[in-house]
């Protein structure tokens, strides 16, 4: 019998290749959609699940609860890892590590020069031998047991053959970091999965930040946080988070008792810490929105299949009432419709795995950030596939059999079934418009982020970025002067560079800031919020034209002398007018332990010191040689390959053992809204499939009513009627339903970018033109499909169509 069933559903798909085309090719793009959006959010729940002690590593962090803007941060203070040690034995492990940001490798080779490696995608860090106790590494060669001497180093099997050309015979070789401070290679591990949050392709011994950086972890205050520097704890039976939080309080009066009121250390779950956008995480809530658009995706599909099923029901009629004049049971005809319906979803399932692999190929080159996932295939990936089978099968399928098989032997043969006893021409009526709402909202979405993405990269940032190209200075502890001035004078020289300048983090809106709190003039406590602080020389603020509202721009300096302040931090101050703040001090805290007075001598027009997701907030800015790590050059010429060529032999000249780095103002811009680019193309894609699925819904859906009522077009048109009446008749009930539609997605998609707009500072508002315009898009994509088949049986010859009949 199963073979039978399956003859005649593959002659039904032969005789109705037309309806089998648009049923496989829907539910096809449906499920290949689902398992994408599938991948990426199992991709992300699954982050470093493979480490065996995962549901007991946590990962201390700080939070400062300043009056005004409380915030979280992963970094925690240097001293803290062994505090902790000291005050709670009952603690498993404890392990320190320090982010080392684009490590750069030398490899001596005899006479020849050393061989140099960076790779801009690579990171390292500096760490503890209990680490690798917490997190589980596979070793190829040695291991982290030596990695408590300082001058050592474990690194990935990729960047041993980047180094040496091999992963044997490594152990013991010497590699210099920043190309001068040698260490002894000790181990070499496995390279990581891509779901992974700790990726350091180096791995340096904690007793070599010294050297390297110049910090000495033991001697750094405990209110000294960096956000780079991360402290993980495996936790257990004898002292658990419960415990942790219960003494909390006691260990801050002890070792931070100034902050006790502004500063905590909460202990978070590392297995969280990725979905977490407060630490730099990913948004579950953006993972729900994905995992809905696929399951709406699924949805649209089926329903392209429950109206194509039902509407077909009629043609199959006399067939339904022959099999049950031979005996066949309601039950045996149901079985078979559903049978035919699981075929389909098969073939379709085969085309949706190869869409599947070429839409995963496509997000490793085109999505970044939260978006770029890796497949990895396993027990629950086949069951999960299995599961979304038997779900678009019964979705799609048990609808069209009950009615199919419902159907009573006597109308079927003498051929008197109606529209409404096969499925109900309603019932399609609501599921088009389902299908609709869903497209719209998903054009509306896509038009919403792209005037967003439109807003913030054409906003005046307060500040010019134009024909401006940052240059990376070495990472060392203290700058050389002497090679700052020599590659500052090679620079100006060149013809093609008009100004120069050196700062912290590049251009204002780099991010490249650090908090700290200051004491106002004779205030006697500091003020009770972060205050945000970025070095700069004397010529930064003509190079990027930030404007003064009063006082001057800072005297050329090496070290802190005097600051200027923004709009935003005079007013928190509680001043109004720019002039009454000049001349007052600030009071700040320098490493030694020293509070140093700085004069304000200007204040500064509010720019965005981040990306438009934040607003702006208090800020001063000061002269501090030994902390700047970019050169910031204006460019005269539009031949920028030229000019970039010239700054890279005079950067050669000076700092040999590094690497030349250049980027753009502008190009640095737009990285800063890289994700939300992304989601902008995503948002296309979607939209642009469920558009695609629900007008090969309606092409089908006209199709049948061109057959349905071909006697009718001919009747009219003998009467008079013109091809434009007739293009009316087919096209007003879905002109109708795509209204219907639009009035129950606005609400919807309103509210949800609503909520997404929700997470930038400065956003455009939702205007009613966008979705007027998304309405307006929705009627001429489907206008064009209903068209094609309506033009054809307007034009069709009524003497023709009246005998067919």
């Amino acid at each position: 019998m199963l073979h039978n069933y399956l003859k005649i559903a593959w002659r039904n798909l032969r005789k109705n290749q037309a309806y089998a085309l648009i049923n496989i090719t829907g539910l096809a793009l449906g499920m290949g959609c689902a398992m994408l959006v599938f991948a990426l959010v199992r991709f992300h729940y699954q982050t470093d699940r493979h480490h065996r002690h995962y549901d007991r590593i946590y990962q201390f962090t700080s939070r400062f609860n300043t009056s005004a803007d409380p915030f979280n941060i992963q970094g925690i203070p240097y001293r803290f890892g062994q505090a902790v040690r000291n005050d709670y034995p009952e603690l498993e492990t404890v392990a320190m590590l320090d982010e080392w940001y684009s490590p750069i490798l030398s490899v001596p080779e005899g006479k020849k020069a050393d061989k140099k490696i960076k790779d801009n995608s690579s990171r390292g860090a500096f760490v503890e031998p209990a680490y690798f106790r917490i997190f589980d590494y596979t070793w190829l060669a040695g291991g982290p047991e030596d990695l408590g001497q300082p001058g050592t180093v474990v690194m990935s099997a990729g960047m041993a053959r980047k180094c040496f050309g091999t992963t044997d015979n490594v152990l013991n070789r010497i590699v210099k970091l920043d190309a001068r401070v040698p260490a002894r290679v000790v181990g070499v591990f496995a390279d990581y999965r891509d779901d992974t949050d700790l990726a350091y392709s180096v791995m340096v011994s904690w007793g070599s930040l010294h050297d390297l950086t110049g910090i000495r972890p033991e001697n750094e205050a405990f209110d000294n946080t960096n956000g780079s520097t991360h402290c993980f704890a495996l936790f257990n039976d004898r002292f658990t988070l419960t415990d942790w939080n219960r003494q909390l309080p006691a260990f801050i009066r002890k070792y931070n008792a100034e902050k006790i009121k502004e500063t905590s250390y909460p202990a978070m779950p590392f297995g969280k810490m990725h979905l977490l956008p407060e630490y730099g995480g990913v948004s579950q809530g953006l993972l729900l929105a994905l995992t809905l658009i696929g399951m709406l995706l699924i949805g649209t599909a089926c329903i392209n299949f429950v109206n194509l099923a039902t509407a077909q029901a009629l043609s199959r009629a006399r067939e339904i009432g022959v099999r049950k004049v031979l005996g066949s049971t309601k039950m045996q005809l149901f079985w078979q419709f559903i049978g035919e319906t699981a075929f389909i979803v098969l073939v379709a399932l085969a085309l949706a795995i190869s869409l599947f692999q070429y839409g995963q190929t496509m997000a490793h080159i085109y999505l970044h950030g939260p978006f770029r996932f890796t497949f990895y295939f396993s027990p629950s990936v086949t069951g999960w596939l299995a599961l979304l089978v038997a779900f678009v099968i019964v979705l799609a399928g048990v609808y069209p059999a009950l009615i199919v098989s419902g159907f009573r032997p006597v109308a079927a043969l003498a051929g008197r079934l109606t529209t409404q006893q096969a499925g109900g021409f309603s019932l399609r009526r609501g599921l088009v418009v389902m299908q609709f709402a869903i497209s719209q909202m998903l054009v509306i979405g896509l038009i919403v982020v792209a005037n967003q993405l439109s807003y913030v990269q054409e906003k005046d940032l307060g500040f010019r970025k134009d024909a401006i190209v940052t240059v990376s200075l070495p990472n060392l502890p203290v700058q050389d002067l002497g090679k700052m001035n020599a590659f500052r004078n090679l620079a100006t020289a060149l013809p093609d560079v008009s100004q120069f300048s050196y700062s912290m983090g590049g251009p204002p809106q780099s991010g490249w800031t650090s908090q700290t709190t200051v004491r106002f003039d004779t205030r006697p406590e500091d003020e009770p919020y972060g205050t945000q602080q970025t070095w700069i020389d004397a010529n930064y603020i003509n190079l990027y034209e930030l404007k003064l509202l009063a006082g001057r721009n800072l005297h050329p300096s090496d070290t802190l002398r005097e600051v200027l302040v923004n709009e935003t931090f005079m007013q928190r101050l509680g001043f109004r007018q720019p002039a009454e703040v000049i001349g007052k001090f600030l009071h700040k805290r320098v490493q030694d332990g020293r509070t140093m007075p700085l004069e304000i001598v200007g204040v500064l027009k509010d720019f965005n010191q981040h990306n438009l997701k934040e607003r702006i907030g208090p800020m001063f800015l000061s002269t501090l040689a030994a902390g700047y790590h970019s050169a910031n050059i204006q460019l005269r010429t539009a031949n920028y390959s030229r000019a970039l060529s010239q700054l890279k032999k005079a950067y050669d000249q000076v700092y040999s053992n590094s690497f030349f780095e250049s980027a753009f103002v502008d190009d640095q811009l737009q990285e800063t809204y890289r994700e939300e680019q992304t989601m902008g193309k995503l948002i296309n894609f979607f939209a642009g499939i469920a558009l695609l699925i629900g007008c090969m819904g309606l092409y089908g859906l006209v199709l049948f009513m061109v057959v349905q009522r071909i006697k009718e077009v001919g009747v009219r048109k003998v009467l008079g009627a013109g091809t434009g009446s007739i293009l009316w008749l087919f096209g007003k009930e879905f002109i109708q339903l795509i209204g219907i539609a639009f009035l129950l997605s606005t609400p919807v998609a309103w509210w949800v970018l609503r909520d997404w707009l929700q997470n930038f500072e400065y956003k455009i508002e939702i205007s009613p033109a966008f979705f007027v315009l998304a309405l307006l898009v929705t009627i001429v994509v489907a206008s064009l499909t209903v068209g094609l088949q309506s033009i054809k049986a307007a034009m069709m010859n009524p003497v023709q169509s009246l005998r067919n009949e």
